[in-house]
Parts: structure tokens; C-alpha cells; sequence
């Protein structure tokens, strides 16, 4: 069976990630249904059938996949802010963990068993000490928030019904991931703000914890690993997907100094400071690059590409 043949159902479609997984789907040439729950307008991509899906809902659920039968389902749609489900736990709960749970109890009934890639989180591992970097697959689950905790109970989700049902699922765990498009992140925060004063000679900038360590990666290479998974991925296995890089938030700042030339004055919001967040973030990727994977982009891209985008 060709690509052109091969049905993929993105949920989250509208999403940061997924909009950008979509892109590369269609450069396979597959026949993409994009899954939607926002009742906003968002930014429709031609070639795509654009469907309402609310995964907390097991009758839409079962009615798009009885209709469709995917060949390749890429779960995508989540409540993805951790700093949201300190305040809306319920909400986050049950779109992340009771919409998986839809969606594979549905899988599980389909004939056809389709590859399902469900997008996992960096945020399931929570805080490490440096000494016990990075982060491996079979490390331990320690979340810092109930987000992480979400995700938590997802990847179980998955790996039971792998285990009882032997449902065709891979977990991909997603570390830090931002580019054009991206809101409410670091990268946006300052990059926003600086390209906002960019013709100022001194540019101030709010922040939070410029003092933490995080796994950077750009989007572009997120979506280009998901794709990949769905072809080289083990059924029943995860897969960290980062950059395997340990990078100060403040080096984002620095970056900026660099390549712009200009004279940044950082100032300390206590509103964007967090009670909860992990001090050191870094992935090991050696699992996936086994099979052949590799990131290809730099936080410097990343940077690149949002200023681009904010300037135009």
C-alpha cells in the first residue's frame, strides 16, 4: 500500500505540533483527517478533511474512527500547559487520561489496528539532579505537577493496553519543543518582547527563572520524529525525543546579545516565576537514534525562526 492510499488521523490537529506534523504528512503524500476541538478559527492547511473531535467524548471518539479506520492515528491533542493544570486539574485530567483512554479503548475494536503514536511528556520523568542526567526511557516517573502526573497516567494507559489488547502503540516523549507558532513559552516570552523593541537601543525583558537547564527542540524535528516513529517505532516501546543537549534559559538572552548587537536589561517578574519547576530537563536519545534519528536544528534556529516570524 502507498502513502496515497494510507489514511492518518491527526487529534490536536490545530495544535502547534500537530500543524506542523501535518505538513510533513502531506509531503508523504498520505491522506490526512485532522482532528479539531477548538471552536476558534485556526489556520486550515489545503489537502486536509478538517473533523470536530473532543476526545473526552467516547461516542465522537468511536464514531470518527468507525467512520475513518486510520491506518497510522497520531494522538496529539492534550491540555499541554503545566502552569494550566495547577489550576484547572480536572479539565487537564480528563482530556489527557480519560481522551487516551477513548481513543484506545476504540482502537482496540478496530479491525484493521492501526499504528498509534501517542505524544507522551518530558514532564512524566519530573526533577532530576544533575549527576542523574539524562533522562533514559526506563528511568522512574516523579512528576513535579499534575500535567506531568497526566502523562504519567497516559504512558501507563498505553503500556497496558499494548500488554492485554497488543494494540500497535509507540510513546514518544516529548522534551521541551517551541518554534514559530509556539506561545506562551520562554522562547516566545523573550523573543516576543525583543522583537518588540528591537529598534530601541536598550531593550528590557521580562522574565522568570532564567537559571534553569532545559532539552530544547525545534518543532520542525518533532514532527519529522513523529512521522518516524510511526515507521521505525516497536510496538510497546517509548522513545525520549530531544536534543540531547543541556541548555541554560539564559542562554537565550546571551544569543540575542550576540547576534544583535544590542544591550539587553533583564528585570524579574515574580508573576512569570513558578512554584513548581524542574530545575534540569535533558533526554537521552540513543534509543531512537539506534533505529536512525537524529535532531537536526539548534536552539539557534529556533531563535532564528521566531524572531523572523515576530518581524514580518
Amino acid at each position: 500500500m502507498n502513502n496515497k492510499n494510507k489514511k492518518v488521523l491527526v487529534t490536536g490537529s490545530e495544535g502547534f505540533i500537530g500543524s506542523y506534523l501535518i505538513k510533513q504528512l502531506l509531503l508523504k503524500n498520505f491522506k490526512v483527517i485532522g482532528g479539531y476541538y477548538k471552536k476558534k478559527k485556526f489556520n486550515k492547511i489545503n489537502k486536509v478533511k478538517y473533523i470536530y473531535c473532543d476526545v473526552r467524548n467516547l461516542n465522537n471518539v468511536k464514531k470518527i474512527l468507525n467512520i475513518y479506520k486510520p491506518d497510522i492515528i497520531f494522538h496529539l491533542a492534550a491540555k499541554s500547559h503545566p502552569f494550566y493544570s495547577f489550576t484547572n486539574p480536572v479539565e487537564t485530567m480528563n482530556t489527557n487520561v480519560i481522551g487516551t483512554i477513548n481513543l484506545l479503548d476504540t482502537c482496540k475494536n478496530l479491525k484493521n489496528n492501526p499504528k498509534i503514536v501517542i505524544a507522551c511528556s518530558s514532564g512524566q520523568y519530573g526533577s532530576r539532579p544533575f549527576s542523574k542526567l539524562p533522562m533514559v526511557e526506563y528511568n522512574e516517573y516523579d512528576p513535579e505537577h499534575i500535567y506531568g502526573l497526566s502523562k504519567v497516567f497516559q504512558d501507563s494507559l498505553c503500556k497496558q493496553y499494548y500488554k492485554m489488547f497488543k494494540l500497535n502503540v509507540i510513546r514518544a516523549i516529548l522534551f521541551n519543543t517551541s518554534g514559530p507558532g509556539k506561545k506562551f513559552d520562554v522562547f516566545f516570552d523573550i523573543c516576543n518582547q525583543f522583537s518588540n523593541q528591537i529598534h530601541k537601543k536598550k531593550i528590557v525583558i521580562k522574565c522568570g527563572n532564567l537559571n534553569n537547564y532545559r532539552d530544547f527542540m525545534h518543532v520542525e524535528d518533532v514532527a519529522k520524529a513523529l512521522l518516524f516513529l510511526s515507521r521505525k517505532g516497536l510496538p510497546g516501546e517509548s522513545y525520549n525525543i530531544g536534543s540531547a543537549k543541556l541548555t541554560k534559559i539564559s542562554k537565550i538572552i546571551e544569543i540575542l546579545k550576540k547576534k544583535y548587537k544590542k544591550k539587553i536589561i533583564i528585570k524579574i517578574d515574580k508573576k512569570l516565576l513558578r512554584n513548581y519547576d524542574e530545575k534540569f530537563i535533558a533526554a537521552s536519545i540513543k534509543k531512537i537514534k539506534k533505529l536512525g534519528w537524529k535532531p537536526k536544528k539548534k536552539i539557534d534556529d529556533i531563535i532564528d525562526d521566531m524572531i523572523t516570524k515576530t518581524l514580518k
